[in-house]
């Protein structure tokens, strides 16, 4: 018997779902409700158990029901799968969360501060502006390829070409086309200065921030990685320690024991946040292929003995995996980065 109300939510634009369990494990209601209504509820509900599944929009119920001094859970959609009966409905996935939201041994997610998912939203941003670029980039070749005109790769080619291809003394595209390139071009260099906005926003935020300021000590850490560390980890609270911190990105071996016996199998390249390994694993191959022949910290003779042992590949997940456990301490602490020098 659990000694609080569970309201299980299944969360949607227009139409929210809502199971509601006392705390003796009675169903008492299952309906469907608007998002203000919804507001309404967490506002006058006594302190209960919220559940809800990881998705759009769940941070800022999280953090409004949270406000009211509910207990939230955030469960991933995967987990919540197993405890689904019946056929796949909005009232039966309600209950599937309420029901999940009390099992032990549950792992929830982290619900992320308004700052945190600010930046979240900002590279979400800058990665469409950036995947559109491309995709315009490679529109705009194949156009002129299909008429025989070629060029080099690179925004300069493309600045030198565009010009010559779309004047009227050229033939080699026919006329009727000219316009649509001209329009293609005007959005080309309006996307590539919508993408360094956006940039340069992300950088003011990251600037703002004391704890992006301290996380950009650590070697092989810029702003990106600061901003993308301190959107998934937060102060650290959510974390124990820096193992469950570098188990949530995906920078710790994979386990497979059976028999007694225990096999240690690598990291996982599927699971954990792969955007944020990427970014780690380039600062640490920029450290490594910098690493002075005498080492003036501690840090820099673990990681020569380690290249000259393992390579150069391992050392980068090695020290990425070192630089996300040193990120922790520094958010759970609030303490500044200083590297060990050696003793002479």
């Amino acid at each position: 018997m659990q000694n609080s109300n569970v309201i299980g939510i299944d969360l949607a634009k227009n139409v929210i779902q809502v199971c509601k369990i006392d705390k003796h494990g009675e169903l008492k209601s299952n309906k469907a409700i608007s998002p203000n209504k919804l507001k309404t509820l967490l506002v006058k509900s006594i302190p209960s158990i919220v559940a809800m599944e990881g998705c759009g929009s769940c941070h800022y119920w999280a953090r409004l029901a949270r406000k009211h001094g509910h207990d939230v859970r955030i469960i991933s959609p995967r987990r919540v799968k197993a405890f689904l009966q019946g056929h796949k409905t909005d009232a039966n996935d309600a209950l599937a969360v309420a029901i999940a939201a009390t099992q032990f041994g549950m792992v929830f997610s982290q619900i992320k501060a308004e700052e945190q998912q600010s930046l979240q939203t900002l590279e979400t941003s800058r990665k469409f502006l950036d995947k559109e670029l491309t995709a315009l980039n490679n529109h705009i070749r194949a156009y002129l390829y299909e008429y025989g005109i070629t060029m080099n790769k690179g925004q300069k080619s493309m600045r030198e070409t565009i010009p010559i291809v779309v004047d009227a003394l050229d033939t080699r595209l026919p006329s009727c086309l000219k316009n649509t390139l001209t329009l293609l071009w005007e959005r080309y260099q309006l996307t590539v200065v919508q993408l360094k906005e956006t940039e340069k926003y992300r950088a003011m935020l990251v600037k703002q921030l004391e704890p992006c300021k301290r996380l950009m000590a650590l070697e092989g850490i810029g702003e990106v990685c600061a901003s993308m560390l301190y959107a998934s980890m937060g102060d650290g609270r959510e974390f124990k320690n820096g193992r469950q911190a570098s188990v949530y990105i995906g920078l710790t071996p994979k386990q497979h024991s059976s028999g007694g016996k225990v096999y240690m199998m690598g990291i996982d390249k599927k699971g954990g946040n792969k955007p944020l390994r990427a970014a780690l694993y380039q600062g640490a191959l920029s450290v490594i292929s910098r690493l002075p022949s005498e080492p003036r910290t501690v840090k820099e003779a673990w990681l020569l003995k380690l290249v000259e042992r393992v390579g150069v590949k391992r050392a980068c997940i090695a020290l990425a995996n070192k630089t996300v456990r040193t990120a922790w301490a520094l958010l759970a602490t609030g303490k500044s980065y200083e590297p060990v020098l050696l003793s002479r």
